[in-house]
């Protein structure tokens, strides 16, 4: 019998063994891609909320706990094999989260699995939604931003339209490419409410309505992006759609819109919840 430390070592060189190909074609879609770039801060924060967690030691429960393991470790098995097999990508990355749950029950017992419920939950927002699937939604969100942006523009040019991806204002004629359709910014924002529920230890329905915010959010955000961009290429002519400026406008409204979505969540988010956190 191999002492229980080498044990866990053994299982643990097993999975990077296995996981390691898999995480390295992660990086390699995810850092390559806008709209799928926000993957790579997940792990990041499932760590931040794991730590916090952490710091609230309880006696161990090794009750249930092998039977959760086996059954996380089956499903993290049956995950990687139909996605080998099918050569679905991210029906095989679901046993990396999937394994590290099984990890977690395995070593630490049932007490820390509930205690790390909200770290291990986020940790499948690596997963990124599928390529076909983003591109039939893509559209639809493209759609909803320009509304928005017109709706937006209306006080400026009340004959401002929207058709397809084209925005008409002040006689411009404004194209927005697909990466600014706010799919990617959709997606961040998403994971950034679901820290933000796991951070304030919301509860399942509170952090359900807050992970539902982010779809209104991510069409103002995007609307308003579109928008300042028609006010400013208006201002200052068709160069300033380009290059470094236009880059820095568009990241300048998503980092404030994140901002204020941060601050309305701790201004509103119960006492409880802030005292928990």
């Amino acid at each position: 019998m191999l002492p229980a430390r080498a044990t866990v070592g053994l299982e643990l060189a097993l999975f990077l063994g296995l996981a390691s190909p898999l995480l390295a074609e992660w990086f390699e879609t995810t850092s390559a891609s806008s709209r799928l770039s926000y993957a790579l801060l997940v792990p990041v924060l499932a760590l931040v909320l794991a730590v916090r967690a952490a710091r609230r030691p309880e006696s161990p429960d090794r009750r249930l706990a092998r039977a959760r393991a086996a059954l996380f470790a089956a499903l993290a098995a049956l995950a990687f094999l139909g996605g080998s097999l099918s050569g679905v990508f991210t029906l095989a990355l679901c046993a990396v989260p999937l394994a590290i749950v099984a990890f977690v029950a395995r070593w630490c017992g049932s007490n820390a699995l509930r205690r790390q419920a909200p770290a291990l939950a986020l940790l499948f927002l690596m997963v990124p939604p599928p390529v076909p699937l983003l591109d039939r939604v893509s559209p639809l969100l493209t759609r909803a931003s320009g509304e928005t942006a017109v709706s937006l523009l209306g006080p400026f040019d009340a004959h401002a339209s929207w058709a397809g991806s084209t925005l008409s204002f002040h006689g411009w004629t404004l194209i927005v490419a697909e990466v600014c359709s706010g799919s990617g910014t959709l997606l961040m924002l998403g994971t950034l409410c679901a820290f933000l529920a796991g951070l304030f230890r919301l509860r399942p329905v509170a952090a359900c309505a807050l992970i539902a915010l982010a779809v209104p959010v991510a069409l103002l955000v995007n609307g308003v992006r579109i928008a300042s961009s028609a006010l400013v290429i208006d201002r200052f002519g068709a160069a300033a759609s380009q290059g470094l400026a236009h880059e820095l406008l568009g990241q300048g409204v998503v980092v404030a819109g994140v901002a204020l979505l941060v601050i309305a969540v701790e201004r509103c988010a119960p006492r409880a919840a802030l005292a928990r956190a």
